[in-house]
Order: C-alpha cells, then structure tokens, then sequence
C-alpha cells in the first residue's frame, strides 16, 4: 500500500526533525521547497536528496500563480528547480503552485516547460491546526493507499506529529514513497502541464 506525504513551504529548522524521523524508520518523502529558502538551508536539501528523498518546486515566493504574468510564473518555476538542482543533481518535472491554485495560464506555462502539477487527497491542515495530535488524528483515519497527504514542515507542531505518523503508517503496512513514484505507478509517464492529486 503506497503513499506519499509531501512537504511544502520549507525547508526550515524544522525539517531536520523529520529527516531524522524519516531515516530511523528508513522512510522518503517529497519536500516541495521554496527558493527563496533554498540557499540558508541547502544541508537539509542535500541530505534529504541523499536520504532518497525528492526535492520539488514549490516556486520561489508563496504567490498565488493565478494573479501573475506568464513571465513571472515562468521565472518563480525556472530559478527555483535551477537552485534545486545546483544541490540535488536532480532537475524535477513536476511542482506544486503555492495555495494549489492553477488556471489555463498556469498550465500553458508548465506544458511549455514539460512540468506536470501535484496538488494532495489528504489534507490535516496542520497550518491551521498547529496541533500535533489533530494531524496525527486526521491523518490516520483518512489515508488510504495512493493518497497523497499535503504537511507543512515549517512547524513544530507537524514535525512532532511526523515522530508519530511516520512509523504508525509503516506499522499498518503503509509503504512510504516519493509523490513521483506513486503517480509514475498510476498514470506511467506524467503529462506536462496537467494537475494530478492521486
């Protein structure tokens, strides 16, 4: 049974928590990271690449793609998964636009650079929440195999609650994989500028 939990606006101070958490219980994720970030907390995208996590585009800035110029868009997209590939080796195919919002602008900007979209089917909203155990809760009674769970790891709250998620979600048979895995499993190869969120 495989999912993905996916991590956006990081990294931060504490993606390190869940690095940990991921390497005792021998777990990937996928971070959709900020550009803007990238530069101060390059180690932790370093190690979590080398841990055989996936590091994607999250843009540089948290803007909503719909109130902006195809030349922005295409700007935000084009640093960022350059920055990340500086660190990574990696050059991702795919992003996350900030709030999940999208429109046909978005789309013709992201087939025109060959990148698909990926938004989630689990949502704790932790951002709102901050409650550790309200994440755990939410989490663990609605996944299912295939889902794709949005967190944030720009918060205590959520990292605490990953030291608990991640290893129930292996005890009940959840195997934990990279969203590119999981949608790669589903669909073969992605089609660019498409949103996928299972």
């Amino acid at each position: 049974m495989k999912i993905a939990i996916t991590f956006d606006d990081g990294p931060s101070v504490h993606t390190t928590c869940i690095l940990n958490t991921l390497q005792q219980n021998e777990g990937v994720v996928s971070f959709f990271v900020m550009g803007s970030k990238i530069e101060e907390h390059k180690g932790k995208i370093y190690r979590a690449s080398q841990m055989g996590c996936e590091i994607i585009c999250h843009t540089w800035e948290h803007v909503d793609f719909t109130k902006l110029s195809k030349r922005v868009i295409k700007k935000h997209l084009v640093n960022t998964i350059s920055a990340i590939a500086k660190i990574t080796g990696d050059v991702t195919h795919i992003f996350r636009p900030p709030y999940g919002n999208f429109d046909e602008k978005v789309e013709k900007v992201a087939r025109k650079l060959g990148l698909s979209m990926v938004n989630w089917s689990v949502d704790p909203k932790d951002w709102e929440c901050k409650d550790e155990d309200m994440v755990y809760s939410i989490i663990m009674n609605e996944v299912k195999e295939g889902d794709i769970i949005l967190c944030h790891d720009i918060y205590d709250s959520t990292a605490k609650a990953m030291s608990r998620v991640i290893p129930d979600l292996i005890a009940q048979g959840y195997e934990l994989v990279t969203v590119s895995e999981l949608l790669r499993e589903k669909y073969g190869e992605l089609e660019p500028g498409r949103m996928y969120w299972d």
